[in-house]
């Protein structure tokens, strides 16, 4: 009886993190047998021993040592500079301890996310999902997107490479719109802003499959046009690095041609709000795009490609378009 309560609590002290304040048996293995049967191997770990107290009462011998050294510097030279000084008094202990203890809620509100990550609370899948949400939210992981410099971006853009005629017409686009995301926005609390952005990561995730099966050149970008995904075949037809159609490096609008570009707005623009049009088929011209001291293929008789051009819009349960999905197929000259 003795030998079975030694080895139970053995187990208990080197329970990792989740089985500890789960209450369950771990063993030694790291990642342990349950968080591996739980797909968290990856965040199995020991939780160290607080030293909390120790931390506190050298918190007091420090305070304690650094007043009497202030009191006795002020008995033998009581100047005004020593007066003056912010760090005396115990002043360095309690800037130290305010900055040790905001690190230390900071860790707990991350190490609470991936508690929660890994084991939440009963109930549907959409409550559980919420809940961790909420917590990757709290931990700072998960931020809404920041869609006021991607318009400051493509309007950068306009202004810089685009004619009057042409920057006017996309302007006047805009102005259709973007009031009207402005105030469909301001009417969403973070939380929505922070579901519209997980939801975006999902269709990422989605695409992935989906272009990868494809053998027409195809990629995603946000409303603002910046290109988050995208295929080897489209990353060909334009002579780009296939890493460079991520995360915004590249913007749809940069790589057509100003006529094209301006059509695309335009039709988008008709578009956005309507929840009856999704796809829309039309034509355009892209760039190909020529790399540092590369010169124009033989078999290619200009910079632009014509090809056939659809995009499909995508919208969050708010109705905005939250991604685009564009397909282009190459016209033989």
């Amino acid at each position: 009886m003795e030998t079975d309560t030694k080895s139970k609590r053995k187990k208990v002290s080197l329970a990792c993190v989740f089985c500890r304040r789960s209450h369950m048996t771990c063993d030694e293995g790291r990642p342990c047998q349950r968080c591996l049967k739980r797909n968290i191997g990856s965040m199995c770990y020991d939780e160290p021993k607080s030293n909390s107290v120790k931390k506190v009462q050298s918190h007091e011998k420090r305070k304690h040592s650094s007043s009497s050294c202030s009191e006795s510097s002020e008995e033998m030279t009581p100047t005004p500079t020593t007066l003056m000084n912010p760090l005396d008094n115990g002043g360095e202990v309690h800037i130290l301890s305010e900055f040790i203890d905001d690190m230390s809620k900071r860790n707990d509100v991350q190490d609470q996310f991936f508690l929660t990550a890994a084991d939440p609370k009963d109930g549907n899948l959409e409550d559980r999902l919420n809940e961790v949400i909420n917590a990757k939210y709290q931990a700072g992981f998960l931020k809404p997107y920041n869609y006021v410099s991607g318009y400051a971006r493509l309007q950068r853009y306009i202004e810089q490479h685009m004619s009057s005629d042409s920057r006017q017409r996309i302007l006047n686009v805009m102005g259709t719109f973007r009031p009207t995301f402005r105030d469909v926005a301001q009417s969403l609390t973070d939380i929505d802003l922070i579901l519209v952005e997980e939801a975006f990561e999902r269709l990422l995730l989605d695409y992935d499959r989906v272009f990868s099966a494809m053998a027409i050149p195809a990629c995603l970008w946000r409303r603002t046009g910046e290109i988050y995904k995208g295929n080897k075949e489209f990353a060909d037809l334009i002579n780009v690095p296939f890493d460079k159609l991520r995360d915004g490096q590249l913007c749809i609008y940069e790589i057509m041609a100003e006529d094209s570009s301006v059509n695309y707005w335009e039709k988008y623009g008709n578009i956005a709000f309507d929840p009856k049009q999704k796809a829309v088929l039309t034509t355009c011209l892209l760039n190909y795009q020529l790399q540092p001291d590369e010169e124009l293929p033989k078999k290619k008789k200009s910079i632009s490609m014509s090809c056939c051009f659809s995009f499909t819009v995508r919208r969050d349960k708010f109705n905005i378009p939250t991604a685009i999905i564009g397909n282009f197929l190459p016209i033989d000259s």
